[in-house]
């Protein structure tokens, strides 16, 4: 059996939705390119990343409540349900404490993005939480306000209040928006195993500094062909990623090997991906893969999109 997986974002968990409810699609993230500075005097880095949504998503459904309740299927292992542990829990309280009211409302959350592979899917639950309650709930939050709420939550968390391409600096909340000219896909390799954010900037914080590098012209990129993009980029957490987790670094010199082209670490890992220009030839570089690769290892063909509004529907 292929361990390919066709990202839909269509997939609902089993749930019945009422008039009142709503359903929202939640994107994953990759990083085209990260370059990372010096520890501030606060604990926090600086970075600079193209960002941009694809079209792997977990999806939301929200119904009115007496109480605050959370459940999570899917790709569950290891997440917890409780309400402060999880992001999506921690984003309902956090709106209806700006909008001084209890928080009532029941979240299936059905996960379709692992956990601790560097694409953002808990940041996204966590926006996609404040955009549905601020519907579901009525609450006067502006869009700026709901940002503000959403930068407490975590650093990636305001990219995904707008869901568009765009190059993030700072924590990840200056978000400039970049619009693609042309296509591109990705081939997202995912091992069974996470990476440790916090180890690898601890990593990162501990080695030599890295080479000086040409800054890279993200407004030139947007233009490129993804064997350009590829050439271009670079990860500055990718050599702190490897020493935390050696098996990653082995895993993309095998990669390498089979698809005899560069392999990219999304943000701190542990996911890897290819970059390429047409769907066809996505599928085709994903077969390869799961034939050659360890069953364990998931093989996602996606879309790198322009913009992926989480879409509302009630």
């Amino acid at each position: 059996m292929s361990n390919s997986v066709t990202a839909d974002h269509n997939i609902l968990p089993p749930h019945s939705t009422e008039d009142a409810a709503i359903t929202i699609h939640a994107p994953a993230k990759l990083n085209l390119g990260l370059r990372v500075f010096p520890r501030r005097p606060d604990g926090f880095h600086d970075i600079e990343s193209w960002f941009v949504p694809i079209s792997l998503c977990d999806t939301l459904i929200f119904q009115k409540a007496d109480v605050l309740t959370l459940t999570v299927t899917g790709l569950s292992a290891g997440l917890s349900s409780a309400l402060e542990d999880n992001l999506v829990g921690r984003a309902a309280i956090a709106l209806a404490r700006a909008a001084k009211i209890d928080p009532k409302a029941d979240i299936h959350l059905h996960k379709l993005i692992p956990t601790g592979g560097g694409l953002g899917g808990g940041s996204s639950d966590a926006a996609a939480t404040l955009l549905a309650l601020r519907q579901l709930w009525n609450v006067s939050i502006s869009s700026s306000e709901l940002r503000s709420i959403a930068a407490q939550l975590g650093s990636d968390v305001p990219f995904f209040i707008d869901g568009q391409s765009a190059i993030c600096r700072g924590r990840g909340e200056s978000i400039e928006p970049l619009p693609l000219h042309r296509p591109l896909f990705a081939v997202l390799i995912i091992p069974p195993y996470g990476t440790s954010t916090k180890e690898v900037y601890q990593a990162f914080d501990h080695q030599s500094p890295p080479p000086s590098r040409a800054a890279i012209h993200w407004k030139e990129l947007a233009y490129q062909t993804a064997a350009h993009i590829s050439t271009a980029i670079y990860n500055d957490l990718e050599t702190p990623a490897f020493a935390v987790t050696p098996a990653l670094r082995d895993l993309r010199f095998e990669i390498n090997a089979i698809a005899k082209c560069p392999v990219h670490v999304s943000g701190s890992g542990s996911t890897l991906f290819i970059l390429i220009d047409q769907p066809a030839a996505a599928e085709s570089m994903a077969e390869l893969l799961a034939r050659a690769l360890n069953q364990k290892i998931h093989i996602v063909p996606v879309q790198i999109e322009q913009t992926l509004p989480v879409s509302l529907k009630a």
